[in-house]
């Protein structure tokens, strides 16, 4: 019956209101308050005849690029010449079974945690039974094979079968079904995404701990003084954490035995969606005069849990977001803004 029909809306757009930081300064409004108010986008499965689907998630139909499968708009330079024209000269020629039809929910960033739980799985949880009709295609990297299967077994969602898509291959798809994004990247659907907090922690028992995830296996985005911010925070009883040391069972398990987490602007953060509600986020973020790193207040607000954010010292002009600069925590101050008003 999916087939007949030319796009079925999934979710209807809706109006998302946040909650100011537990702890703003009025110094640092400029930086929330565009961001506090913002509507979701209509999110459509909408089926496409014929079309290549590069390992990127990213779709081109008669030698033009399908932009509403980027992830972004600066990619369209990219994408439209040099990475097509490598698919075609370089990249192995795949045809996949032409009966099939095919689910693409993903897009270039989704092999990252907070993409692939905040971007890729909100799209999917409507589907219910019906995710039954289709073969899921889905980037091949070590995060998604060890991470995708057992969410979508959490969440019930039972394909017919999994693709994975190899990096050096393009692949031809008779009958593609592609679903829209439920919000822009670092927007939440409030609603689905209690939904996933629901029912990733059905079961789990909820505790009192205080968790920093470090970042001192990263290569970038780190605190330069960090041993001096866990002596402090040892002695407010929080743990010393490296969530990618954790498989998803165990992350489930820690982080909703967790009433507050802290740590630096990266994809740790995004386990709060697995605290109970009412639980508390600590950010280590870098102040950069406008709403430009507001992700995990986004989510940390949609799941029920109160946001606090400390502005650390960068050590360079890079942005924090992406492969960013480095923070230095005074961490006297970072104590009387922060730990003390928890």
């Amino acid at each position: 019956m999916l087939e007949k029909l030319i796009a079925i809306v999934l979710q209807s757009p809706i109006q998302v209101e946040h909650r100011w930081p537990a702890n703003m300064d009025d110094d640092d409004r400029a930086d929330f308050v565009a961001a506090s108010s913002y509507i979701t986008c209509t999110s459509t499965m909408k089926p496409l005849r014929n079309v290549w689907v590069s390992p990127e998630s990213v779709v081109y139909k008669n030698g033009s690029l399908l932009t509403e499968t980027l992830a972004s708009k600066e990619q369209i330079s990219y994408y439209r010449l040099r990475h097509l024209a490598k698919k075609i000269f370089v990249g192995q020629k795949i045809t996949l079974h032409s009966q099939e039809k095919y689910l693409l929910a993903t897009d270039s960033w989704s092999a990252g945690h907070f993409h692939w739980f905040c971007d890729v799985l909100p799209k999917l949880i409507g589907l219910g039974s019906s995710a039954g009709e289709f073969t899921l295609l889905l980037p091949d990297s070590n995060y998604t094979r060890n991470i995708a299967p057992e969410s979508l077994q959490r969440l019930g969602l039972r394909f017919e079968d999994i693709v994975w898509m190899n990096e050096r291959s393009f692949y031809f798809i008779k009958n593609l079904f592609c679903i829209s994004k439920v919000s822009r990247s670092g927007q939440m659907h409030k609603g689905l995404m209690k939904e996933l907090q629901q029912r990733f922690t059905q079961g789990c028992k909820s505790s009192n701990r205080r968790i920093y995830i470090s970042r001192q296996k990263a290569k970038f985005r780190k605190i330069v003084n960090e041993e001096m911010l866990i002596s402090l925070l040892r002695s407010y009883g929080f743990e010393i954490l490296h969530a990618e040391d954790l498989s998803l069972e165990d992350q489930v398990s820690v982080f909703s035995s967790a009433q507050t987490i802290c740590g630096i602007h990266g994809a740790g953060l995004t386990n709060c969606l697995f605290m109970p509600i009412g639980g508390k986020v600590i950010e280590l973020r870098k102040k950069e005069n406008g709403p430009s790193n507001v992700a995990y207040w986004h989510l940390a607000d949609a799941v029920g849990h109160s946001y606090y954010y400390y502005n650390g010292i960068p050590d360079s002009d890079k942005p924090l977001v992406g492969k960013g600069c480095n923070l230095m925590i005074p961490v006297h101050d970072f104590e009387e803004k922060v730990l003390k008003v928890l």
